[in-house]
């Protein structure tokens, strides 16, 4: 008796364990949900305030000429936020796609740059809880005459902290797209052009890099790339990657990643070779490199994906080696010491 009455209080203790077990996940998952929901949200506007349906401003026009635009800022939060505005000019991320989120250095070819060109009236805006505000600025095309595409954004990002330490946790980001293009001009063709190859890493795995340059002031739309190594010398190729979809801004270049795979890159020469189908236009570019070996054995040594086996067997063998010396040379000492 006394061991049943034990029992369904066990049973019971479980049940209400597992019941508000259940309660809190349920909690914590809907306040994760509520802090990973965007705190603002943007809509650009046309010049008679309406809303631009296109999502993005394309200005044809004369040089010299100027644009005002604005775009709304609306926060729906229940508590205040900054948002910061910024104008940064198109470049090509390592992925072959167009990125707006500014770099140190820009592409040499690059002449007009959409940070220039673009005044905003306010960097920062405050937007108390519910209300949203108006971003305005400025867009001046280029006083010189100009052929071709320049191409930018106009980026509005909020970064998130922790209220505990105030570090950053992440960024909530929007870009609007901005396309300047002279009244009359014909389109212009990408130009294409191979330049350094060398081996580094992603991630901590192994690849060659190609730096491809897009000196022509126009867009590639659609970009395919098949790509193989050879150890010069050889018409067997030890690495290919082809990659499709790409795209890259005007004036712009990027290292395309060929990936080596699980086994450990060796020092030598080799030849790289390119098929590249950009828009309407074809290229092959042929380029050798070396890779000397202290960078193959430093890249080895940091891999996280390769064959260990095969990574250390070189490393095995040379220990086994030495090992099988070591004993050969203290039998031979106790053999003098018996004799």
């Amino acid at each position: 008796m006394v061991k049943d009455i034990i029992s369904r209080k066990k049973v019971r203790l479980f049940i209400l364990v597992i019941a508000l077990a259940l309660m809190n996940s349920r909690a914590f998952t809907e306040e994760v949900f509520a802090e990973n929901v965007n705190s603002f949200s943007i809509q650009p506007l046309d010049e008679k305030g309406n809303v631009n349906e296109k999502g993005y401003y394309h200005i044809i026009d004369e040089p010299g000429k100027q644009r005002a635009v604005s775009i709304r800022v609306y926060n729906p939060s229940k508590e205040e936020i900054k948002v910061n505005v910024t104008a940064n000019p198109a470049s090509t991320n390592q992925n072959g796609i167009p990125s707006y989120l500014g770099e140190q250095v820009y592409d040499s070819s690059l002449i007009h740059r959409m940070d220039k060109l673009i005044a905003i009236e306010e960097s920062e805006l405050l937007i108390p809880a519910g209300e949203s505000a108006l971003a305005t600025m400025v867009i001046s095309l280029p006083q010189e005459e100009w052929e071709g595409d320049i191409l930018g954004g106009i980026r509005f990002t909020e970064e998130k902290s922790q209220q505990n330490n105030q570090t950053v946790v992440h960024e909530v980001a929007y870009t609007i797209g901005v396309l300047l293009n002279q009244t009359g001009r014909a389109a212009v063709q990408n130009e294409l052009s191979l330049n350094e190859v060398v081996a580094a890493q992603r991630n901590y795995r192994n690849h060659i890099e190609a730096n491809l340059q897009n000196s022509a002031a126009a867009i590639v739309r659609n970009m395919t790339i098949q790509s193989s190594i050879y150890r010069q010398g050889s018409d067997t190729p030890i690495y290919m990657y082809n990659a499709h979809e790409l795209r890259m801004a005007p004036n712009s270049n990027f290292n395309f990643g060929i990936p080596t795979g699980s086994q450990p890159i060796e020092a030598g020469d080799y030849v790289l070779k390119m098929l590249i189908t950009a828009d309407d236009k074809e290229y092959q570019f042929e380029q050798t490199f070396s890779l000397t070996d202290a960078n193959a054995r430093q890249l080895n040594q940091s891999a996280v994906n390769l064959d260990q086996s095969k990574t250390y067997i070189s490393y095995g063998m040379f220990l086994g080696i030495g090992l099988f010396f070591f004993l050969l040379v203290v039998w031979g000492i106790r053999k003098n010491k018996k004799a």
